[in-house]
């Protein structure tokens, strides 16, 4: 037997899924725009050094490899010479909100964004 019934390929009600979720992203706090309160974190081996990400500056890092050089210019930061062999930290873009970090394994060195209400901590411990 044979249906009568015709469907069509776009109901109405098929926008309710997409409009919602479309509104659910809209209301979640999203990762602003760098504020006063943001700083940068500098992670060597055994050392933590904070610097505010409002005044440019330049300064070396020691990794396990030699000497980084960092920059911070206009509330961003990178890294911009390291001694390790495949300059990928270098090459990364620089950073900027809360969360986004840059990493030299070679050399130990990880740079990271934060707020100076959070300081960095592990989400899990393995042994």
């Amino acid at each position: 037997m044979k249906s009568d019934k015709k469907y069509r390929y776009f109901r109405l009600n098929d926008l309710a899924i997409p409009v919602v979720l479309f509104l659910l992203v809209l209301s979640l706090p999203g990762r602003g725009e760098n504020t006063s309160e943001s700083r940068l974190e500098v992670h060597t081996e055994g050392n933590t050094l904070w610097y505010q990400l409002e005044v440019d500056s330049t300064f070396s890092v020691a990794g396990n490899l030699g000497e980084m050089e960092i920059i911070i210019e206009n509330g961003m930061a990178r890294i911009a010479r390291s001694p390790c062999p495949g300059q990928d930290c270098v090459r990364q873009s620089w950073i900027n909100k809360p969360g986004d970090l840059a990493v030299c394994v070679p050399s130990g060195v990880f740079i990271v964004i934060s707020s100076e209400e959070d300081s960095l901590s592990p989400d899990a411990v393995s042994y």
